[in-house]
């Protein structure tokens, strides 16, 4: 009987000695793979790293002996309750306080305080965000999918074990006392009455468990449909964004999102958005300018997207519709609301590229000498046309590629 009685550790390998390399692995697998390599190189990000890794093992640990105390609690010997009660309880602190934390954060500190704090553009730090709190469901997926092996190997050995043992006792006693037989039997029965009695509770608690969790579904799947209709609106948009595939159909759903909820909490997030979808996927640039100014009007300069928004500004002025002037209106503008923003040095480097096009050498080397003074020892991140974070190279370096290069 002992065999029926295993600890959460026994089936998903909690001791620390596997569980912290392991989910190292895996937090540092899915930065890689979400192109967030870069991150780690930079403090902040990487601190609040470890801190999340700190965390999820903490959850992992507690959740193992909550599901140990509530399976003794209740005389649940059978894994099968472990094999989900462990996982749900993990998974469910994890989401509850990814809510949490993102949502009070906001409240308390300000939209713009990771995004400052972190040293990222407001995409990089969605991204980040994103890929912290999916390493951890991930971690847990594969620990559940390493458990299942535990289990089967499990209902092997104890459906051999009982089988050896029933065979050893008969054999024992019928060699050294024939007449102990019946009570041999008798015992035998009681211990397979036990496990039948064993496998009776803990198949009932799962069938309960399973319909408390269809139920809660439900309840939420119920809720986002006729409570949060908006949020179902700016997913659908940017699933269809992402796919590369239907961007003009992500506009028309962002643009019907603001029509049908004028009140929508993040309703800038979504203007700033259609601007961006404009810019970077229908390459309307004339649109996309008008919608990033109609923004910066509507929202503020202060906004966590009117850094970003200022910055497309700049590079559609220049890059795209060949008006030097309009980007030094908007490269000023920048740097008169953010002096110390995250893409400060580019704005300077744009300053320096529109007046070489201008043929203003002497404000040109101006801004070269400013720049230097401002940013000489700094690293400066390169932003790709997804708004993602690809490389970080020194602001001297790019300061000299600009001398270097030649604009008449």
């Amino acid at each position: 009987m002992q065999q029926e009685n295993l600890l959460t550790a026994n089936i998903f390998e909690l001791r620390l000695k596997w569980l912290v390399p392991f989910s190292a692995c895996v937090f540092v697998a899915v930065l890689l793979l979400g192109s967030q390599k870069l991150l780690l190189r930079l403090p902040g990000p990487a601190a609040m790293v470890t801190v999340f890794f700190l965390f999820f093992i903490l959850i992992c640990q507690t959740a193992g002996y909550l599901t140990d105390k509530l399976a003794t609690a209740m005389r649940i010997a059978y894994p099968t309750f472990i094999l989900w009660c462990y996982p749900m309880t993990v998974v469910s602190t994890i989401t509850a306080c990814a809510w949490l934390f993102l949502g009070l954060s906001n409240q308390i500190l300000g939209r713009g305080f990771w995004n400052a704090w972190l040293g990222l553009t407001g995409q990089d730090t969605t991204s980040f965000f994103f890929a912290c709190f999916a390493s951890m469901l991930v971690a847990v997926t594969l620990q559940f999918a390493s458990s299942l092996i535990h289990v089967f190997n499990w209902i092997l050995e104890i459906s051999r074990g009982n089988v050896q043992r029933f065979s050893s006792e008969l054999m024992k006693n019928v060699k050294e006392s024939p007449s102990s037989l019946g009570s041999t039997l008798e015992s035998l029965r009681y211990d397979g009455e036990q496990i039948r009695n064993n496998r009776v509770r803990a198949t009932r608690l799962n069938r309960m468990a399973l319909l408390c969790v269809f139920i809660l579904s439900l309840a939420f799947s119920g809720w986002v449909v006729f409570f949060r209709p908006a949020l179902i609106l700016y997913y659908r948009a940017e699933i269809q964004l992402r796919t590369f595939l239907e961007p003009a159909a992500a506009y028309e759903t962002l643009r019907h999102l603001t029509e049908r909820f004028p009140n929508y909490r993040y309703l800038d997030s979504v203007t700033y958005r259609m601007a961006w979808i404009l810019d970077r996927r229908l390459n309307e640039y004339d649109k996309a300018k008008e919608s990033y100014v109609a923004f910066i009007e509507r929202f503020g300069r202060t906004n966590v997207w009117s850094d970003e928004a200022i910055a497309s500004l700049v590079r559609l002025s220049f890059d795209k519709l060949n008006n030097p002037d309009q980007a030094l209106y908007w490269t000023a503008e920048y740097l008169k609301t953010s002096p110390e923003g995250i893409l400060a040095p580019h704005m300077y480097l744009y300053r320096i590229r529109a007046f070489k096009l201008k043929n203003q050498a002497e404000q040109a080397q101006s801004e070269i000498e400013t720049a230097q003074k401002l940013f000489a020892s700094r690293k400066i991140q390169v932003i790709n046309s997804e708004d993602r974070l690809i490389d970080l190279v020194s602001f001297a370096d790019a300061v000299q590629a600009e001398i270097s290069a030649d604009w008449r």
